[in-house]
């Protein structure tokens, strides 16, 4: 076999050398050329035009952490918001995200083995396609290398914020069976992982089969109350200027007050869905509220919080014991990769990865919070008063404890992607033809929904009501009731991606100062997603349950061309001077305009001495919109809004929403550009430093019906529909139509919500890292690690009209991101102590307050959120009989994600912490894995 390519890379890497390597006239020690991520061009150093960051599988296992979506999160170039979906996200439970320079994770390429990866089905946040990262097994990685910046003429539009490729093992001796197992100090989160790797190497092959299962526990919020209430429940006069205002304080002990003896959520507020009724004309009650504290707990138990200082609202519910911070699963991940050599010249390749994974999501009992209307003639009840000539208001805050069981979401992921292909030399040039395909299967059944036609079949607001078949809603509901409303929203959703690529490669004349070198490449593919919505979902038929199914498929065609030409060499002043170029046509062939681009890049990489490198690059870039963006399918919800009458009364209104996909999107445009320096500065120790930005043109947004509504007034015009069109699926484009009621009031009737191309954003920054090596200390060998990031500038445009907002100051995007490492080794004995840092976070929230004079103050202001770091140590020790033991403590010094402050109307929201920051809720956590080669 030829020499082993990732070993090459790998080496290189860790020396992150600059160099061409030495040769001797004849060219016999000439090191043979590796291909890295940001250029098809096979090279003999991993060093570009572009910063490109190399993980090992080592660093991996040194880390402590126990999954690449972890190890990812944890990158200085993943500086945005990002999501784990075992965490946060409702809408992609259980898959994660990687998100480079805060351009969204729909801008990040995620390449496996350099190959494009299905979308996952279901997009996050109902709006954005990505790539997820959370199937892809530790024990199978060999190294995963991540191109920090744009690279849209290499790889195509995906990369503008960067590229993420992970490279799965290709060569591996004999056999491993592994086992480890990770608990944390306080209760849940218990993780068991078993994995075997074989090796099955020939003369003429390499296989490995690799076969992982995973299990997580679930970490529920009431495993962490004692961090919540100690965070929570701080004393507001601490600050100096501001007191508690007199409903939070206890007047007996004059601390913040405790709802009940068994409330130990600090002051965050309970939910006030509870079981409260509002008679708006006393029809059936004396009162206009109604509520009781023996119907209260009755119906909600231990979940029960009786809210003395309300008027209106007084049965309130603990909305938090039950939620979930991280999903429980099960995993299981297959993993075969093989390659046979035909001959000298041809090898054949193919590569098989499967992943299966059952997740389970606990969140807190439903409830709702809704207006009817009661025909006092027929008695029909309705969310509308339409065909009532007179009627009877109500409004019911209830949370439905009477359904059995836990609220659980219930996922499945299941990924399948094939590739084979075939790689040799046609004279002196190589070439490399494969195909691959990839499918990803999601599903997930929502329990305890509301079905709102049934509801409306059950509901009565007489106490006396003697229909058994009707429920009064301050009693507790039977079982049969509870079935007759309860529903499952389900989702059903597919991806594929198939792809032709094929890339010759080599290098074409002898210039005076080497050889020119060149990469062409051809592709095609095909994607296609289906994200389907049950009926009663997708009609916006469960109260509180919206939905965003669709369905597409579009066509890509790509050719690119790439020269690396080498203008100096060995001359005074110049060790090597080489200039990159490339270009790539991309071409969609889908139902929007979009059509093709021609995206440029630039790059100069210049030695001035043998161990410093400086490079520079420049480029443009063309995205074409999400597929969900152009092709999500309309849905109808239901909501509320309120209007400040004349007399000082507040009244209240629902309105319809849709939503769908925009088949008028264009295509973002933007440009890139990084200039940075590698240095050599002793055989032991070298840097890097690297300025870059990234600017987009016309990106898109999905506009929330709020800020269609309230949104600026020079907007909002184009978006006011009244008297145009008769409802808002009528609608060209995002917009409202007002009606006016009975009483001559102009009110909200619908709004029409979507993607548009309004954005502009630039992100801005500068990268850094240093390694030092010690070795042959006879107390062992040192190896110093320390990279950091600094995110200059966060920009984002909503509109052409709008002022820009700076998000490192309005939201919370951290300016600084770092990790550093130690390693140590002696013989069978090594150690590591890794350190990952996120740095302060500033954002503009809400303050609601009572000043020193006792005067309520609410205005906006600027919150800081502190820095968040973790220290993970690992320690292994090799055993006689070919086994080896690792131990470990992560997160050692047991911190948390910080708090906002305490006037700040966040602080006390769930899960009190912002969730897409990488901040973990597990805390301190220790591990034990046993590996036995054979």
């Amino acid at each position: 076999m030829k020499p082993h390519r990732i070993a090459l890379a790998v080496t290189a890497a860790l020396l992150s050398t600059p160099l061409l390597a030495a040769e001797d006239a004849s060219g016999a020690n000439e090191p043979e050329r590796i291909e890295v991520t940001g250029t098809r061009i096979k090279r003999v150093d991993v060093e570009g035009v572009s910063p490109l960051t190399v993980i090992t599988a080592d660093e991996i296992a040194n880390s402590g952490l126990s999954s690449i979506s972890e190890v990812l999160a944890t990158s200085i170039a993943n500086n945005g918001a990002s999501f784990d979906g075992d965490e946060a996200s409702g809408y992609t439970t259980g898959a994660s995200s990687v998100n480079l320079r805060g351009m969204g994770a729909n801008r990040t390429l995620v390449l496996i083995n350099g190959r494009r990866q299905a979308a996952f089905p279901t997009a996050a946040g109902g709006v954005d396609n990505f790539v997820d990262v959370s199937d892809i097994p530790s024990a199978a990685v060999d190294r995963i290398e991540i191109l920090t910046g744009g690279a849209s003429a290499i790889y195509g539009s995906d990369a503008i914020g960067g590229v993420v490729n992970i490279y799965l093992k290709k060569e591996y001796e004999g056999g491993d069976l592994s086992a480890r197992y990770e608990a944390p100090e306080a209760d849940g989160r218990d993780q068991f992982t078993l994995s075997y790797t074989q090796g099955f190497n020939t003369e003429r092959s390499n296989t490995v089969l690799m076969l992982e299962y995973k299990n997580a526990e679930e970490l529920l919020t009431s495993q962490r109350q004692d961090y919540f209430a100690e965070g929570l429940n701080r004393i507001y006069s601490a600050t100096g200027d501001i007191s508690v205002p007199p409903y939070l304080v206890n007047q007996e002990t004059g601390e913040p007050w405790a709802w009940t003896e068994n409330w130990g959520w600090g002051d965050a507020l309970p939910s006030s869905w509870g079981a409260n009724l509002y008679d708006y004309d006393k029809f059936y009650h004396d009162d206009k509220y109604n509520y009781s504290q023996e119907s209260c707990e009755a119906i909600l138990g231990d979940k029960a919080v009786w809210y003395d200082y309300s008027s209106s609202r007084k049965c309130r519910y603990d909305k938090y014991s039950d939620r979930g911070l991280e999903s429980a699963y099960d995993r299981v991940n297959l993993v075969l990769n093989t390659e046979y050599e035909l001959n000298d010249d041809w090898s054949l390749y193919a590569m098989v990865n499967a992943s299966y994974k059952d997740s389970e999501k606990y969140k807190d009992e439903k409830g709702f919070d809704r207006t009817f209307y009661q025909d006092t003639t027929t008695g029909r009840i309705d969310y509308s008063r339409s065909g009532m000539d007179d009627y009877a208001k109500f409004k019911v805050y209830r949370r439905m404890e009477e359904f059995p069981g836990p609220r659980i979401y219930e996922s499945t992921n299941e990924k399948y992607s094939l590739a084979f292909g075939a790689n040799g030399y046609v004279g002196d040039y190589e070439l490399d033809v494969s195909w691959s395909s990839g499918f990803n299967k999601y599903t997930r059944d929502s329990q305890h929904m509301i079905d709102a036609a049934a509801l409306l079949d059950v509901i009565s607001f007489d106490p006396n009501e003697s229909d058994p078949s009707r429920w009064y809603v301050l009693d507790v509901m039977t079982p049969e009731q509870a079935e007759a409303i309860m529903g499952v929203s389900s989702k059903r959703s597919e991806s594929s991606i198939h792809q032709f690529t094929t890339t010759l490669t080599g290098d074409l004349v002898d210039l005076p100062y080497g050889p020119l070198a060149f990469a062409s490449s051809i592709e095609w593919a095909r994607e296609d997603y289906e994200d389907i919505l049950d009926e009663t979902t997708q009609s916006g038929g469960y109260i509180g349950m919206g939905g965003t199914g669709g369905e597409g498929d579009r066509d890509r065609y790509a050719a690119a061309l790439e020269f690396l030409v080498p203008l100096l060499s060995n001359v005074t002043g110049a060790q090597r001077l080489e200039l990159s170029v490339a270009g790539r046509y991309d071409y969609y062939d889908d139902e929007t305009d979009v059509g093709g681009a021609f995206s440029p890049q630039v790059g100069l990489m210049y030695n001035p001495v043998e161990n410093v490198l400086v490079r520079g690059s420049w480029g443009q870039s063309f995205r074409a919109p999400d597929m969900h963006r152009i092709y999500a399918g309309e849905t109808i919800g239901f909501g509320e809004t309120e209007y400040d009458l004349p007399n000082g009364e507040v009244y209240e209104d629902s309105y319809t929403s849709y939503k769908s996909g925009n088949l008028a999107l264009e295509e973002e445009k933007g440009d890139y550009a990084s200039i940075g320096i590698v240095a050599n500065l002793t055989d032991n120790l070298d840097l890097t430093l690297d300025w870059w930005t990234i600017e987009l043109d016309g990106a898109v947004r999905t506009i929330s019906s709020s800020y269609i509504y309230n949104g600026p007034n020079d907007y909002k015009p184009e978006m006011n529909y009244t008297g145009q069109y008769d409802n808002c699926d009528q609608l060209p484009d995002v917009g409202f139509i007002l009606e006016t009621d009975d009483n001559g009031f102009d009110n909200l009737m619908c709004i029409r919500s979507g993607p548009i191309n309004v954005a502009y954003e630039k992100s801005e920054g500068v990268d850094g890292s240093l390694n030092y090596a010690l070795e042959d200390t006879g107390a062992g060998d040192f190896k110093f690690e320390i990279s950091a990031s600094y995110l200059i500038s966060k920009e984002v445009k909503d509109f052409e009209f709008s002022e820009p907002e700076e998000y490192t100051e309005t939201e919370y995007f951290p300016h600084w991101k770092g990790k550093a490492s130690v390693n140590w080794s002696l013989e069978d004995l090594s150690a590591s102590l890794s350190y990952y840092y996120t740095g302060t976070a500033e954002g503009v929230d809400l303050f609601d307050y009572y000043n020193s004079a006792g005067d309520n103050i609410e205005e906006m202001q600027t919150d800081k959120l502190a820095a968040f770091g973790r220290l993970n140590l690992s320690v292994r020790y090799g055993l006689p009989w070919d086994g080896s033991v690792r131990i470990g403590v992560n997160n050692l010094t047991d911190e948390l994600p910080p708090y906002y402050n305490v006037r700040n109307t966040e602080h006390d929201s769930f899960p009190f912490y912002r969730e897409d920051r990488g901040y973990s809720m597990v805390g301190r956590s220790y591990y034990l894995s046993y590996s036995q080669k054979f």
